[in-house]
């Protein structure tokens, strides 16, 4: 019908990438932590074993110094054992932060245990990361497969201006904006009218707040974000986010606000669709000299005739 409007729903698909993204950080940064079953490994960072470190006994990490990696490999198989590539690397939300390959040339022969240490130079990882970053360290064949990897809480001495920290600087400025346009749409109450798509609406700004609390959280050091932290907050926080725009009161806009009423009645047509009076029906006019509408050419005119 002319004069519609009709409401634009860029928040559905907004709502949309953001499922997507979370569908993609939960599902698809799976953890490649694999190993052979028949060897046995023991990491240390900087005099930090890797199996106890924990938020609050990580291993530090500075640009400044080299890192001291020790390592000690048994190989319970039948066959020699080779390592000639070990990996540092650190993640954030599946996320790669960081990489770090040394050269080594070790050989482990059956039922045997061998250590080996050596300083990685971490040159640049200031301007990377900074904070609590869950790294990994894994043991490359000559081959590129993984011979062992595990898992170690490091504590990265970076700079707020680092990718991470700009990352997380950015988030919390797309997460502002979006809250106060959400709350801007409440107070101006051109929120949509379905409930379940101004829960969307805040659900955006809800997903935001959990990555910034991620992200604060692992700057400040108070704990690493590993998979048990970040991905219960980012359920709890867009959850609530959802919870207060399914609550939020309905807009009581009219649809045709920018009409009046007699521009709405002229646009009302009647239309006559039975085709029996319509092919009988004739209109007469009044006024003299008028052509008859209606009326079939010859037939008879029943009019009176005024005769001068």
């Amino acid at each position: 019908m002319p004069g519609l409007r009709r409401r634009p729903r860029p928040v559905v698909l907004l709502g949309g990438l953001v499922l997507s993204a979370v569908a993609t950080v939960v599902f698809g940064a799976s953890p490649a932590w694999a190993a052979q079953s028949d060897v046995r490994v023991a990491i240390t960072v900087n005099g930090q074993g890797a199996l106890a470190s924990s938020d609050a006994r990580p291993a530090q990490l500075y640009s400044s110094s080299p890192t001291q990696v020790h390592l000690s490999i048994s190989n319970m198989g039948s066959s020699k054992l080779s390592v000639t590539t070990v990996r540092f690397e650190g993640s954030v939300l599946g996320l790669p932060l960081f990489s770090y390959d040394s050269t080594v040339d070790l050989s482990v022969p059956p039922d045997t245990t061998k250590s080996i240490t050596f300083p990685v130079s971490m040159t640049g990882i200031g301007t990377q990361a900074i904070g609590l970053v869950v790294a990994g360290v894994t043991l490359l064949s000559p081959s590129g497969a993984t011979v062992a990897s595990q898992s170690i809480v490091t504590n990265v001495h970076g700079e707020l201006t680092s990718i991470y920290g700009l990352f997380g600087l950015a988030v919390l400025v797309l997460t502002v904006s979006s809250l106060v346009l959400a709350l801007l749409a409440l107070a101006r109450h051109t929120l949509p009218q379905n409930r379940w798509q101004r829960a969307v609406r805040f659900m955006v700004p809800g997903f935001g707040a959990g990555l910034v609390l991620t992200f604060t959280m692992a700057a400040l050091g108070l704990y690493a974000p590993g998979p048990g932290h970040w991905l219960s907050l980012l359920v709890i926080t867009t959850c609530l986010g959802m919870a207060v725009g399914y609550l939020t009161p309905a807009p009581n806009e009219p649809e045709f606000d920018d009409y009046d009423d007699d521009v709405l009645l002229a646009q009302i047509v009647v239309v006559d669709d039975d085709p029996l009076q319509t092919a009988g029906a004739a209109r007469a006019t009044t006024d003299f000299g008028a052509p008859v509408v209606g009326r079939s050419e010859g037939a008879a005119d029943g009019r009176a005739t005024i005769v001068p």
